[in-house]
């Protein structure tokens, strides 16, 4: 049976992902402070050395060949082999970047010898040049080009007369180290102070130097070909925790190198003893493995309700409560099972944070702007499925806040503002709701400048125009095609606005707020549920129907006097007077078209219910049970209805409608705005 690479490559893949994260933000915190600490240097080589090691492991050559520069040149710096320069900084940011390009071309099958020359022969001269202790001038990169040449040259030669008997060892010794030699290598030191010590402008003594290296790689190099000495182990370089085919998310270590003392053997063990105990504590599990587990919770939970609602039938009253006495016991094992496996569902927001970090220096470089990014709330817990959702439209929004929002330098030393701007995402829950905030310190949303793009493409009209508050105004930045960009850019917007921001926050069940003041910045507030698997629900009855509603977004519910209740629009429109705050009244009967068992809404019960800012009022005839559900999309087996959010299956096996309040309010909304232009058309 032939061997499948492609599912551990793929493991592989997951695994670098979050090993690039944590050298990237390594790294970046060095740029920052102009320093690399021994906890910093024995974590970044950690991260490239099990990036190389795993790379290898599962055939990723072209990419392991160039990590191993990285990680030689890591070894040196927390071996102190040589110093810490500042400007190694970015260059280790430029090679994870390449990195990052090499690994998704080899998965793809699209890298080869010619592409990996392209891709690494600039910064291969810059690596390499820092592992020899020197700095990376133009003149070296210059000179050094000039011996690649001629090493090129001689290649030609060698491959027209079968020159070398290892064709990969030659590519190995010229390209992965263009002076000739392996970092780790002891090869023609001799020579170290010419030239760099590597190559003579002599063609002869370029032959000479590659063939002494090439057979050098061929006596230690006979086993897997990964051109790799075999690590020590130490704490440091423990290859049992580098293969990613155990799928163990090991807990990396954050101790600084051991020093070579006579304690050593002690604290190796010490430090393993803590590393095997982390990696017996994490496992890696697919997230549809935990959804499957949740559905099959949720069939004991309608399994539970079936039985208790069977359980009402039994004529003796003793076997009757006595039934239902274990069966409630059942729900709140079934409850604490639903809380564990969501527990095990919730991943901290420091997961999506960490992302931004190396996006916003990259981004800020590119536009000569400097940026202070802060986040508050990194322990704040958030559903794992929420995260691919959630991730896209953060990485937009701060995207057009570098773009679009902050000022450069000069311009905001000239408006009296500090020339470092600020970007500051936090993260909270209240009420049942996971509250995400961007906020900057740039111009603001120019508001008459969105309008009136809004109003261009038909979006608005000129009496919402002139009737819009400033902030009603600049939401309408998240409407299709409402770009403000004078100038396309590959940063942010492309054109299309920041619609896909508002859509993709819709289908997590969430809402949109913003807050701008031009030349002081803008506040974009997402609000959330916090997970999309369970949710708590209140049963109401509307007519003959009955409806589930989210109890995270009820504010309070009472039964209005006739008092309460005024009218607008020519007594179409039902508002209630609550504390001297006028709440739009919605009436479920009209909305969904179910037959009213009265006319009066005093006759009846009103729920306030919140998104975001906005407050409406639902017009009910009762409350009924509350319970805890398992919530199943409705798109999936049927389509989007408006004011309907999800369903359930009931304990008597029904199926239940969940309302979406967002949808509640958008359908008032719209209803408000019929209201209004059929006032003006009379």
């Amino acid at each position: 049976m032939a061997f499948d690479i492609s599912k551990y490559r793929e493991m592989f893949v997951e695994e670098a992902e979050e090993l690039f994260e944590s050298a990237d933000n390594v790294l970046l915190e060095a740029e920052n402070n102009g320093s690399l600490t021994e906890e910093e240097m024995g974590q970044l080589f950690r991260d490239v050395h099990t990036l190389k090691g795993s790379g290898a492991s599962v055939e990723l050559t072209l990419f392991a060949k160039f990590t191993h520069s990285v990680e030689n040149l890591m070894d040196k710096l927390r071996n102190h082999k040589i110093e810490y320069l500042p400007e190694m900084a970015g260059s280790l940011i430029d090679a994870l970047d390449i990195m990052k390009e090499l690994l998704e071309l080899e998965v793809d099958n699209e890298l080869n010898e010619e592409v990996f020359q392209e891709k690494t022969k600039e910064q291969l001269i810059i690596i390499n040049a820092y592992s020899d202790g020197k700095a990376a001038s133009p003149e070296v990169k210059e000179e050094v080009v000039v011996i690649e040449q001629k090493v090129e040259q001689k290649e030609e030669l060698d491959e027209s007369e079968n020159f070398g008997f290892f064709d990969e060892a030659l590519d190995e010794t010229q390209n992965n180290k263009p002076y000739g030699i392996f970092a780790d290598d002891d090869v023609s030191n001799d020579t170290s102070n010419d030239a760099f010590g590597f190559f003579d402008d002599d063609l002869e003594e370029v032959s000479k130097t590659a063939e002494t290296a090439k057979l050098k790689v061929h006596e230690e190099e006979d086993n897997f070909g990964f051109f790799d000495d075999v690590a020590e182990l130490t704490p440091e370089s423990n290859i049992e925790e580098q293969t990613p085919s155990t799928q163990v998310a090991v807990q990396k270590s954050t101790s600084p190198a051991v020093p070579a003392t006579s304690s050593k053997k002690v604290d190796d063990k010490k430090d393993k003893t803590v590393k095997k105990a982390a990696s017996t504590n994490n496992i890696r599990v697919n997230l549809d493995k935990i959804d499957l587990l949740m559905n099959n919770v949720g069939d004991l939970v309608i399994t539970n309700a079936m039985l208790t609602q069977f359980t009402s039938t039994i004529d003796d009253t003793k076997t009757r409560n006595s039934v239902l006495e274990r069966l409630e016991l059942l729900e709140r094992h079934i409850r604490d099972m639903q809380d564990s496996i969501m527990s095990i569902r919730m991943v901290p927001m420091e997961s999506i944070y960490s992302k931004f970090p190396k996006v916003i220096r990259d981004i800020s470089k590119k536009l000569s702007k400097k940026v202070d990014f802060k986040h508050f709330g990194d322990n704040v817990e958030i559903d794992k499925a929420m995260i691919e959702g959630l991730t896209d439209p953060l990485m937009h929004i701060i995207r057009n806040s570098l773009d679009h929002g902050l000022e450069i330098p000069e311009e905001r030393i000239n408006t009296g503002k500090s020339e470092v701007g600020t970007i500051t995402l936090s993260a909270e829950q209240a009420n049942g709701q996971m509250i995400i905030t961007i906020e900057d310190d740039g111009k603001g949303i120019d508001h008459e400048k969105v309008a009136a793009k809004a109003l261009t493409n038909g979006l608005i009209d000129e009496n919402q125009y002139n009737t819009m508050t400033n902030n009603e105004k600049a939401m309408l930045v998240f409407g299709a095609g409402v770009s403000t960009a004078d100038q396309v850019t590959d940063i942010s917007g492309r054109g299309v606005g920041m619609d896909v921001v508002k859509t993709n926050i819709h289908k997590l069940g969430g809402a949109l707020k913003l807050d701008t003041n031009m030349g002081e910045g803008t506040t974009i507030t997402i609000i959330l549920p916090l997970t999309l698997a369970i949710l708590d629900g209140l049963d109401i009855a509307v007519g003959s129907q009955k409806y589930i509603l989210p109890l995270s977004s009820i504010v309070e519910s009472l039964q209005p006097t006739s008092e309460m209740i005024k009218k607008i629009g020519d007594g179409t429109q039902d508002l209630l007077m609550l504390r001297e705050e006028f709440i739009p009244v919605v009436r479920l009967h009209d909305l969904f078209g179910v037959e009213s068992t009265f006319e009066k809404l005093e006759d009846g019960m009103l729920i306030v219910v919140k998104s975001g800012a906005t407050k409406v009022a639902i017009s009910i005839d009762e409350f009924l049970d509350q319970h805890q559900v398992v919530v199943k999309p409705l798109d999936k087996n049927f389509r989007s209805v408006e004011g309907i959010g999800a369903a359930t299956v009931r304990g008597d096996g029904s199926i239940g409608l969940i309302l979406d309040i967002l949808g509640i309010i958008n359908a008032q909304l719209k209803s408000d705005k019929g209201i209004t232009d059929s006032k003006r058309a009379s």
